[in-house]
């Protein structure tokens, strides 16, 4: 019986890296909704607060949720127009044919670190930057000879869509990028809660999910978690464009259950005490294959 999956044959192998340590980052699903943007300004904020140098990018334009939460601020809160991406984030619409082409030209600043946070549904739109539609050899390529290996974290969600858009991204890319998936814990327990992505057996026996994510394991990509936050300490943090580690200086403290989890985040009025963000990113700036880690 035929999966919902797009079949796949094992990736061919990477091409060779680069000698060089700078990265290109893309946070990508063709699905809305999975958490890109949480992923994103997540790790942005983390290595920022340890003192590394991040241009960040959010491709969804002014109206990016990585934009609102890290995006620089004036006196009045209200957003600068100009951002620098390495203090706050640049933005531009990845939709837009004038726009688009910021994802490659960017690199012109030489940093050591970029990190897009792409809208959902963007590859297509990727493919017309050099290869005019055919495909994304032409753009792996330019990042290439300017010293710059792109990784994709692929944010991973229950539904189908989520394990399509990785199917999609292993056959355009063709070995010549590094694949994260990155779990996101907000949507449920694996195996069971993503069953597109770890495979399942239907109600007749058949054995249905689970390629893609065997093709990026197979192709020497990665499997990460980022685990969840509870939803209504989020919609706290969120709705005041609030980044986790800046989470104590706005009145509020992230508490961990007997579990382990993140809890309710609440103001306080006195004791506030500072907490690192809740997780991070290692990979391939150091993740271990046991997913997110907190230091």
């Amino acid at each position: 019986m035929t999966t919902i999956e797009t079949d796949m044959e094992k990736p061919k192998a990477s091409s060779p890296r680069t000698t060089t340590s700078k990265r290109t980052l893309l946070v990508a699903s063709e699905k809305g909704g999975v958490g890109k943007s949480v992923v994103c300004r997540t790790l942005v904020d983390y290595l920022r607060q340890r003192g590394v140098r991040v241009a960040a990018y959010d491709a969804d334009g002014a109206v990016g949720a990585t934009l609102r939460v890290l995006g620089a601020r004036d006196a009045n809160g209200r957003l600068v127009e100009t951002q620098d991406p390495t203090v706050g984030v640049g933005y531009y619409a990845g939709r837009d044919d004038a726009e688009r082409p910021t994802l490659l030209d960017c690199i012109e600043s030489k940093e050591g670190i970029y990190v897009h946070d792409l809208a959902g549904g963007l590859l297509t739109d990727l493919t017309r930057i050099v290869d005019g539609g055919e495909g994304l050899a032409g753009l792996l390529n330019a990042f290439s000879e300017h010293g710059y290996r792109v990784t994709v974290l692929h944010v991973i969600s229950p539904d189908v869509g989520a394990a399509l858009s990785v199917s999609k991204w292993l056959e355009l890319a063709d070995g010549r990028v590094d694949h994260v998936a990155v779990v996101n814990l907000r949507h449920g327990k694996p195996p069971a809660d993503f069953p597109w992505w770890y495979g399942f057996t239907d109600a007749k026996g058949e054995k249905r999910g689970g390629n893609t994510r065997k093709a990026l394991l197979d192709g020497g990509g990665k499997e990460v978690f980022f685990p969840a936050l509870q939803a209504g300490a989020f919609a706290k943090l969120d709705s005041e464009n609030v980044a986790f580690s800046k989470a104590a200086d706005a009145g509020f403290r992230l508490r961990r259950d007997v579990h382990g989890r993140l809890g309710t985040a609440r103001r306080q009025q006195v004791g506030v005490r500072r907490r690192p963000p809740p997780a991070v990113l290692s990979h391939p700036l150091g993740v271990s294959s046991n997913g997110w880690r907190r230091e």
